[in-house]
């Protein structure tokens, strides 16, 4: 049987002994450990016949023009916004995603941001550490009975909102590319319009894909629609927030506090003003923001299953079966 070349490019620095076990001894596996694709030899990009790919390459037309063998690359993840899915399809390779690995953690994460938000538990933290014992919190809201407004009802926000459901909490949504039906089968309310979720929301929570029309949909103008002060949650992606606009409105006291796992720029930088005040500990900000490093996918058991997936994926696309999770319209007649 032939060999198989497979290129794992960032990311992964241990052995790739879960990949191995899927690929069997027939497969050489490439564990790049780079930060650019000009850390790779235009040899090894050329001659690689699977990529399984992280998020820090970005997988432009330049980049896919190297690839002389290629027949599939799987992005390890949700998201696969940094892969020029035209560009891969003119060059007859398929784009997969995994789009099941982590639903349960990144709901769960969300959840976690609500429940630490409405129950003042940064606050309340701070001062236990200064010695301060008092029980008075403006943070703190009953939840039974409030409004969520979901933006992509999806795996995730589907999950989401049902944990918010058993909260008591009345649950809406939009999402024009789900079918009708959906908010009868679950309970939940339909809404046309972002609009109606900065109007009705008290907690507003994103699960919608980075794409061209979701960049930046969160904006000034939405937040000036916002009616009822919500918490924002964001386990999606970091530049479907304007961040500019979130600090704005809760400098004044448009939003009440905020969730992100995602951040436009991720790490970090001085660019980002909001960040960078939570960062030093300003008073506007205190205990209204949490920060997490893009981790709401992660469990040990998620990133198993993560890597198992994906590199399932890719032996099936290479032993000439139907992949299961293409995001490139590869198999549509032109």
């Amino acid at each position: 049987m032939k060999r198989m070349n497979i290129l794992i490019p960032d990311v992964l620095s241990e052995k790739a002994d879960i990949e191995a076990e899927i690929f069997g001894s027939d497969a050489d596996i490439i564990i790049g450990k780079a930060t650019s694709h000009k850390d790779i030899t235009d040899e090894i990009w050329m001659n690689c016949e699977g990529i399984l790919a992280w998020d820090v390459i970005d997988y432009n037309a330049e980049l896919i023009s190297k690839l002389k063998k290629c027949k599939v690359i799987v992005r390890v993840g949700v998201g696969f916004n940094n892969v020029d899915l035209m560009a891969a399809k003119k060059k007859k390779i398929v784009v997969c995603n995994v789009p099941d690995y982590g639903t349960g953690e990144v709901a769960d994460h969300a959840i976690a941001f609500l429940l630490s938000l409405c129950r003042g538990l940064p606050e309340y933290t701070r001062r236990l550490m200064n010695r301060e014992w008092n029980r008075s919190n403006p943070m703190v809201e009953r939840l039974d009975k409030k409004v969520m407004g979901i933006i992509g009802l999806g795996r995730i926000g589907t999950a989401t909102a049902m944990r918010a459901k058993a909260f008591g909490m009345k649950i809406i949504f939009y999402d024009p590319y789900i079918k009708d039906g959906v908010d009868k089968a679950l309970n939940f309310t339909r809404v046309d319009t972002l609009q109606e979720i900065a109007e009705f929301s008290d907690v507003i929570s994103i699960h919608t894909p980075l794409t061209s029309e979701t960049q930046g949909m969160i904006d000034e103008k939405f937040f000036g629609l916002v009616k009822k002060e919500p918490v924002i949650i964001n386990t999606a992606r970091g530049p479907i927030i304007d961040l500019s606009a979130l600090e704005k409105a809760m400098r004044e006291g448009i939003v009440k506090s905020a969730g992100l796992d995602v951040l436009p720029v991720e790490p970090s930088d001085d660019t980002q003003q909001l960040i960078v005040d939570w960062e030093n500990g300003e008073a506007w900000i205190r205990d209204r923001l949490i920060i997490t490093p893009h981790c709401g996918f992660y469990s040990q058991a998620a990133l198993l299953e993560l890597r198992q997936k994906a590199a399932r994926e890719i032996l099936r696309v290479i032993n000439g079966k139907r992949a299961r999770n293409c995001v490139n319209n590869y198999y549509d007649i032109d």
